[in-house]
């Protein structure tokens, strides 16, 4: 059944930014009334290299740092510090077992059920987590925006076989009076063998061990053994015989639609999809729900109900949450940002860090591990050049502190489908958004629509080159701007992750990238700004490059052109959002109008502004498959 979007439901997306974008941080003096897009509020940040643990605790004890961007190990050693704090949160991922569920006697979700209550999550923590975590029950990780934790209404967290053996007596698992071990409930004998990989024996060997001790606890007969990554991952991948497998999952979104892949009976059979080979009827009613629903509200509703059915049917149990500590000093500045996703020493912190007296300016200097590998966020991996890169360069919408989209360019957003606007074509969902007017790169040029759809031109056409970013915009269909600060997106599919595709992108000027004369498609991989002095290197956020000495420091400095910038004037009791050029000195949000209508301007073309000489056709039709 796939859902009309109707204007009734015209975004819970909407409501859901809107909720977002008024969070504000509780930091004193003229910060704790701004917006959180607005500021920096300190004239540099310097990322000092500085690669041993030892050296980085010695460096923040000193006061030589602010923060260090790494997961601190040495957070216990400064407890006594009155000038140094701590912030811990849940990592974005956890350590599972995955259940045959095809296996028969595994097969039997009763089975699945006793075996995560005779678990000991617990013992997991005190024994073999190797580090601090926390008991963890749902397939979602708690920092994700859609998990149900805390909703559950039981837990699997404590050893409680007596339940276990309960729910085996009741489905006629008995026990076998010669081995001792309980058979299955069609008579034949049974064991269990649970695989961990190779590389980590120690921490996965005492998670394996757990779980044959659970099994022993209900009488099954139960073995662990190590098993070579490179050998059980295909196994995985192409549905080959196990019993149950330790492994690991991580994230760095919200995007829930894995779910659907990774549980949905129609996937069972599919390579690379479905690893457990869970098919279950009351499960899948929601995949349509979850995948292609178009408003919030209704991908929330089928997430919450697949977890439950997850939660009590186990084709997956997960084994522990690990959560993560930084350190920061507190004596000189105040206005930490907690960020679930980047910890403390994230782009918020950064954006509304200031000092303890409420005044602009100092320096704020934060510890990296390595040097950044590289400027062109089209190749780094590299943690140290993601530190760098996220407050240099401007997207629609950045994540927020709770992992939820608030808006950075876009001003206001509309979204269609068909049910809509009859224009728009059935099947497709239309995003038309305006942008601010007053966003500025840094060599003085305006950011107009024009960079806009551009910058999805270039992932589309650099693609053809090697981009790999290509992938992304596989169902965008058509990119626009009728009006020099309204951007158009349209996508072939009607689901609430389109606006996942395009809203976290970083924007790229065309006047820089574009094909003839500037970077261009072919460039794309060969751009190495910064490093290469003599590359063009334009960009629009928060701050703007000024130095570096490879090995030991790189350093930026606040923008004054930055479309939310902080005003320097009456700092006691005004800050200034500059959401448009005639809109200034702010200090309440703006609403976004969601009533904004396009239908005559963008379906009749007779009026409007079209970039590249007409409807920029993007579809570059595929084959999703894995290779």
């Amino acid at each position: 059944m796939r859902e009309s979007f109707s204007a009734s439901s015209l975004l819970i997306l909407a409501a859901f930014l809107v909720v977002s974008l008024c969070w504000i941080p509780a930091v004193n003096g003229f910060v704790e009334s701004a917006p959180l897009q607005t500021g920096p509020y300190v004239d540099e940040v310097i990322f000092k290299v500085i690669p041993y643990d030892s050296e980085r605790l010695l460096a923040l004890q000193a006061g030589e740092i602010e923060l260090d961007t790494s997961l601190s190990w040495y957070y216990l050693m400064l407890d006594e510090d009155p000038d140094i704090d701590t912030y811990t949160t849940p990592r974005n991922s956890y350590t599972n077992l995955i259940i045959n569920c095809a296996k028969y006697p595994l097969n039997i979700s009763g089975f699945r059920r006793a075996f995560a209550f005779a678990y000991n999550k617990t013992r997991v923590l005190d024994e073999w987590a190797h580090g601090p975590g926390i008991e963890h029950d749902s397939l979602l990780p708690r920092p994700n925006a859609f998990c149900i934790e805390d909703q559950f209404d039981w837990h699997y967290y404590s050893f409680l076989p007596e339940i276990g053996n309960q729910i085996l007596d009741d489905l006629n698992f008995t026990i076998d009076t010669e081995t001792g071990y309980r058979v299955a409930p069609d008579g034949s004998p049974f064991s269990v063998t649970i695989e961990y990989t190779a590389c980590s024996c120690e921490k996965s060997g005492g998670h394996a061990k757990i779980g044959v001790d659970a099994l022993h606890s209900l009488g099954i007969n139960a073995s662990m053994k190590v098993a070579n990554f490179e050998e059980y991952i295909p196994r995985l991948d192409h549905h080959g015989d196990y019993d149950m497998i330790i492994r690991g999952r991580g994230f760095d979104e919200n995007d829930v639609q894995w779910l659907g892949y990774e549980f949905g009976s129609e996937f069972s059979d599919e390579p690379y999809l479905n690893p457990s080979n869970f098919a279950n009827d009351s499960y899948d009613i929601w995949l349509e729900q979850l995948l292609h629903g178009t408003s919030y509200e209704a991908v929330c509703e089928a997430a919450t109900e697949m977890q439950k059915i997850l939660h009590y049917n186990v084709p997956e149990l997960v084994l522990f949450e690990r959560t993560d500590t930084q350190v920061y000093r507190t004596d000189v500045f105040t206005g930490h940002i907690e960020d679930i996703s980047n910890n403390i020493s994230g782009p918020w912190t950064v954006r509304k860090i200031h000092r303890l007296d409420g005044t602009f300016g100092g320096t704020v200097t934060i510890a990296i591990s390595m040097d950044p590998d590289s400027f062109n966020f089209y190749m780094t991996s590299s943690d140290s050049s993601k530190v760098i890169l996220e407050e240099l360069w401007p997207s629609l919408y950045d994540y927020g502190p709770d992992m939820n989209p608030i808006p950075d360019l876009v001003e206001n957003m509309l979204i269609e489908t068909h049910s809509d606007n009859h224009v728009v074509p059935d099947g497709h969902t239309r995003f038309t958004l305006d942008i601010l007017q007053n966003a500025t790169w840094s060599d003085g040029a305006p950011l107009t629509a024009e960079d806009v759809v551009f910058t999805f031109v270039y992932a589309i056409e650099s693609g053809s080159f090697g981009n790999p970013i290509e992938s992304s915009f596989s169902d965008l269909s058509a990119v626009y701007a009728p009006t020099p600060y309204r951007v158009v997106l349209e996508f072939s599919t009607e689901s609430y992750w389109n606006f996942n595709d395009f809203a976290f992108e970083y924007i790229i000027p065309i006047h820089i990238f574009n094909n003839t004369g500037g970077i261009g498609y072919e460039g794309w991989n060969i751009w190495n700004p910064i490093f290469e002095s003599e590359d063009p290197h334009v960009t629009c956020g928060p701050f703007v490059f000024s130095d570096f000495e490879e090995g030991n420091y790189y350093k930026i400095e606040r923008n004054p052109l930055f479309h939310y910038a902080a005003s320097y004037e009456n700092t006691t009791t005004t800050t200034s959002l500059n959401p448009t050029t005639s809109n200034t000195n702010q200090t309440t949000l703006p609403q976004i109008p969601f009533s904004l209508t396009i239908a005559s301007a963008v379906g009749g073309f007779s009026s409007i502004i079209i970039l590249y000489c007409g409807v920029q056709i993007l579809q570059k039709r595929r084959s999703l498959t894995n290779t």
